[in-house]
This record gives C-alpha cells, sequence and structure tokens, in this order.
C-alpha cells in the first residue's frame, strides 16, 4: 500500500466550499436520492423554543487510490483499488445495518488527489472519515492516525493545511483506542499506529485509517466475500458501540 506522505513545504488554505465540492457533496453525488419533503399540512405549530439536537452520525468511507491510481499489485490481477471499493461497500452496508448513515468518498473508479479528498471531508464536516488501505503485507488489521509536523500557524480563520488535523487529533486517537480495543476483544489481530499520513492530517475531523491484511498468507482472502463481511461488521459493531459519544462531538 502506497501511502502519500505529507510535503515538505507548507502552506495555508481556506477550505473550499464552491460549486465543484458542493456538487460533489450532493446526495446525487453519492449515489443516493434526495430525501424526501414532509407535506406541510396538519402539523402542529413550531415550539418557539427549539431544542438542541445532536449531531446527525454520518461516517465518510474513503476507498484509497482509484482511477488511473491502482494502489498496491495485491496481486498480478488485483489491483488495491478495486479491493478497497469492495471493503468500502460492505462498511457502509454494515453501518447501515445498524442505523449509522454513511456515505463513500468514490463509489467508482474515479480518480481523486489527496488534497480533493480532503477538501470534500472538510467541506462535507462527517462526524467521522475512515480511509480504507488494503496490503499483502502483515496479518490482520492496522489502524492509524495522523503524526503530525511541530510547526504549524492554526490561528484566525485560515490553518496549516499539513498540521489541519490538530484541532481533532486527541478525539481521532480516542476513536482509535476504542476502536482497536473493541476489535482486540474478538480475538482478531489488530495493530494500532501513528504515522504522517495524507490525507489524514489535512481534515478537520476525527478520522483513522484502516490497512487490511490477509490473516491466512494468501492474498485471495482480501477479494474474499467472507473475509470483508467479517472485517466490517468488526469495524462497524466498534464504532456503534460508540455512537452516543460521536453524536456529541462538536
Amino acid at each position: 500500500m502506497p501511502w502519500s506522505k505529507g510535503a515538505s513545504y507548507r502552506r495555508t488554505a481556506r477550505f473550499l466550499t464552491g460549486p465543484l465540492f458542493l456538487l460533489l457533496l450532493s446526495p446525487l453525488a453519492f449515489g443516493q436520492n434526495p430525501p424526501a419533503v414532509a407535506p406541510a399540512a396538519n402539523q402542529p405549530p413550531a415550539s418557539t423554543q427549539a431544542a438542541p439536537a445532536l449531531r446527525t452520525l454520518v461516517v465518510m468511507i474513503d476507498p484509497a487510490h482509484g482511477g488511473s491510481d491502482l494502489g498496491a499489485a495485491l496481486n498480478q490481477a488485483i489491483p488495491e483499488k478495486d479491493v478497497t471499493l469492495a471493503i468500502a461497500r460492505r462498511f457502509r452496508e454494515q453501518l447501515g445495518a445498524r442505523g449509522i448513515r454513511a456515505v463513500l468518498l468514490r463509489d467508482s473508479d474515479a480518480s481523486l488527489s489527496t488534497d480533493q479528498r480532503a477538501q470534500i471531508v472538510n467541506a462535507a464536516h462527517p462526524a467521522l472519515y475512515v480511509a480504507i488501505h488494503a496490503t499483502s503485507q502483515g496479518n490482520g488489521m492496522r489502524i492509524y492516525t495522523a503524526m503530525l509536523p511541530a510547526s504549524g500557524d492554526n490561528s484566525g480563520p485560515f490553518v496549516d493545511w499539513e498540521t489541519a488535523q490538530s484541532s481533532a487529533l486527541s478525539r481521532s486517537r480516542w476513536v482509535q483506542d476504542q476502536v482497536a480495543a473493541a476489535i482486540q476483544r474478538t480475538g482478531f489481530p489488530l495493530r494500532s499506529l501513528i504515522a504522517p499520513l495524507r490525507p489524514l492530517n489535512n481534515v478537520t475531523v476525527p478520522a483513522f485509517a484502516v490497512e487490511i491484511a490477509p490473516t491466512t498468507g494468501t492474498v485471495l482472502q482480501l477479494a474474499s466475500v467472507d473475509y470483508q463481511e467479517m472485517v466490517t461488521a468488526a469495524l462497524a459493531n466498534s464504532i456503534a458501540a460508540i455512537r452516543g459519544k460521536l453524536e456529541g462531538a462538536p
């Protein structure tokens, strides 16, 4: 799995909310129908005191690579980009079965840069961002959160692009700890790590990346429906267990 590391230069950027990203973030862009509008008739008058609402829990799943970026060659017939998309789709289904809304950052063989991915996430501001990678090396799962460079000016309306995750990093590591502990209790092999990864460094919401490896020593397991279902069910269960905390996050 070829990770994209942070560039050596620093730059500042205001997160984009222009027409391109509003279009990317529309319900139709994620292959979903827009929500139906309830009829206005026979509804009671609205209260003059609006109760504070919990944050709607939305998980954004990012299948790594895509398009001309094949990712790692897991074997001669299976590029990483195809495995990550298949796993991401199953993960979305598993979360949906637990009442958690999930959207895919890409739901086709699209080519997106790490900057584009971060800009989409920051404009959507989901409760949690999860990047999906696959590898033929190792055993089980590795869960990563960002390792940020020491410098970075995040004051005022602008933030340093390479340290944008700083405001959410403690939350990201708490989520990492909860997810890792829940999965380890099942006996599945898992390691928790930090690394200077993009786009994790560039997103402003709680975020982690999961790298999935076979447990049998054969890369064909990554393409197995049973294995994908097992891995994504374990991830979905761990997130469902902390749903209340994520919904209450600022």
